[in-house]
């Protein structure tokens, strides 16, 4: 008799399901299913899988226990730490049901999600691991290796889930490695093997050991340098518009660092093609500002203007002036100026409605006053006003998204000092307000976060280099990329693509600017 008989997946094609550990944008919690690709199914019986024994291993290998939480057809996980960790865990199905087989045998699942960007040896359990696979190589070059008890499997059949969705069913060479899959984003994957075994399980005798190995893991697309700003800073105004990216001033001195040096007023735009700056009128030295765009034109509301020079005493004040540019003459207008200062909120422009929301008023040595009220402003009447709306909210360092004609506010600090995680949105039509999911990841993460909408999807940029989208199918957050981490950024939209720009890192501002290529993600 052989010391092990191998039957890999010559007829995947039984309709099966199979236990997936899907992890949550964020890596805080995760989903535990049985299903034939990354979805929860609705009528499958999840119970098969309740007795399973899943753990979250750190950086340096230390084991913590998982708790699963039935919610209809799934469980939930808690899990805790944060950074590269590894989920994994076995699910014994019973005995075959029914005496499917020509032996009774034992189902067993061999449970793996990567949460980060470990590959190879890293992402390996080892020890007397059953079977188990592997992701080896970068985003658009990934291959799985298939090992059992720290061998490969050679000729071993693997059906891969693509981050499309889409099934693809490969074979393992000597090393026991897959050929390599360019695609990036969510990949899952499962292989079996089968060998004799005797024994009882619950009463029962079985024959033979079914095995099954499954794989979580994200190869996510990894951002290019896009360019460069003219200038490092923080704390400024971004938008694209007709082809161009618009930048204007920022914080750019250390952080915390407050002085009428310390703040541009540096307005440039950037050729998005040719990627060649120019140089527009300047404007007062600014930060705690965001602009905005419609019909061709860049607006530019408040912000916040420190009055002490270096080495003095500081004194900042917001500002209330709202002005616009017009690329075809080249020049700044001013427009009807906020009913009060306002820095550290942010703009957005649906229809005609120019919308300000959150912030606070700074006035130097006077009590800083959070604002509780959005303005709106129409953009088609040269005589309009101001109109104030209530906000159930007192936030600055947030950021802003237009999303299916509504306002999103993501993030930022409350008044208590506190890092929030909310999510309001706003309908510029009825003048209300609902919750969104909160963001997930570390609180920190979502204090000075940036956004932006591509393809009618809603994509957050944090703290820590996460990129996430709003899936709407899900109804949650996922990750779909990772960026250098930063604060007080932004992001824009164009031709498929995202870019992030700025920010600040450790104390010191930026003048990278990334570009993420969502094309071929999910």
């Amino acid at each position: 008799m052989k010391l092990i008989h191998l039957l890999l997946i010559a007829a995947l094609g039984l309709q099966a399901h199979f236990g997936f550990v899907v992890p949550h944008a964020g890596g805080r919690s995760a989903d535990f299913i049985l299903s034939e690709d990354l979805k929860p199914e609705r009528y499958v019986n999840v119970d098969l899988i309740k007795e399973a024994k899943l753990f979250v291993r750190d950086a340096a290998g230390n084991d913590t226990a998982l708790t699963l939480v039935r919610d209809a057809n799934i469980f939930r996980l808690e899990v805790p730490g944060k950074g590269d960790r590894i989920i994994h865990g076995t699910a014994n199905l019973g005995i075959s049901p029914n005496g499917r087989g020509p032996k009774p045998f034992l189902l067993l699942y061999y449970l793996k999600t990567i949460l980060g960007n470990l590959t190879g040896q890293a992402a390996t359990i080892g020890g007397n691991a059953v079977v188990e696979l592997v992701p080896h190589g970068t985003p658009g070059n990934l291959k799985f290796q298939l090992i059992s008890r720290g061998k490969p499997l050679a000729d071993a059949e693997v059906a891969v889930v693509l981050p499309n969705g889409q099934e693809k069913r490969v074979k393992t060479d000597s090393t026991g490695t897959t050929p390599a899959f360019t695609e990036t984003g969510r990949f899952a994957a499962w292989a079996r093997f089968w060998e004799p075994g005797t024994g009882e399980h619950n009463g029962k005798p079985y024959e033979q050991l079914r095995h099954y190995a499954m794989l979580v893991f994200d190869a996510f697309p990894k951002p290019s340098n896009f360019t460069t700003l003219p200038e490092p800073t923080s704390s400024f105004g971004a938008v694209t518009q007709n082809g161009w990216l618009y930048v204007y001033g920022g914080h750019i001195s250390p952080t915390h660092n407050y002085s009428t040096a310390s703040v541009s007023g540096k307005f440039s735009r950037l050729n998005l093609e040719t990627k060649q700056w120019q140089s527009l009128p300047s404007g007062p030295a600014l930060q705690g500002m965001n602009l905005a765009a419609h019909n061709g034109k860049v607006y530019r509301v408040g912000g916040m203007a420190p009055r002490n020079a270096p080495g003095t005493k500081q004194d900042i004040h917001s500002i209330h002036d709202v002005s616009v540019f017009d690329p075809t003459t080249n020049t700044w207008t001013n427009l009807t100026p906020l009913p009060q200062p306002r820095s550290s909120h942010d703009v957005a422009i649906i229809d005609n409605q120019l919308i300000v929301t959150g912030g606070w008023l700074l006035k130097g040595a006077e009590s800083t006053t959070w604002s509780n009220t959005t303005l709106t402003l129409d953009l088609s009447r040269p005589d309009a006003q101001w109109q104030s709306v209530s906000q159930p909210f007192a936030r600055r360092a947030f950021i802003t998204a237009v999303h299916n004609n509504k306002m999103y506010v993501l993030g930022g600090i409350t008044e208590a000092g506190a890092v929030s995680a909310d999510v309001n949105i706003f309908d510029p039509k009825t003048s209300t307000w609902s919750k969104g999911t909160p963001l997930p990841g570390q609180a920190t993460t979502n204090f000075a976060p940036a956004a932006a909408v591509l393809a009618n999807q809603l994509y957050v940029s944090l703290a820590d280099g996460s990129l996430i989208r709003w899936n709407e199918a899900l109804n949650r957050w996922v990750d779909v990329a990772k960026s250098a981490p930063r604060l007080a950024h932004r992001m824009v939209a164009d031709s498929g693509r995202l870019l992030i720009i700025g920010g600040a890192e450790k104390g010191k501002n930026l003048d990278l600017v990334e570009e993420v290529s969502l094309a071929a993600s999910n």
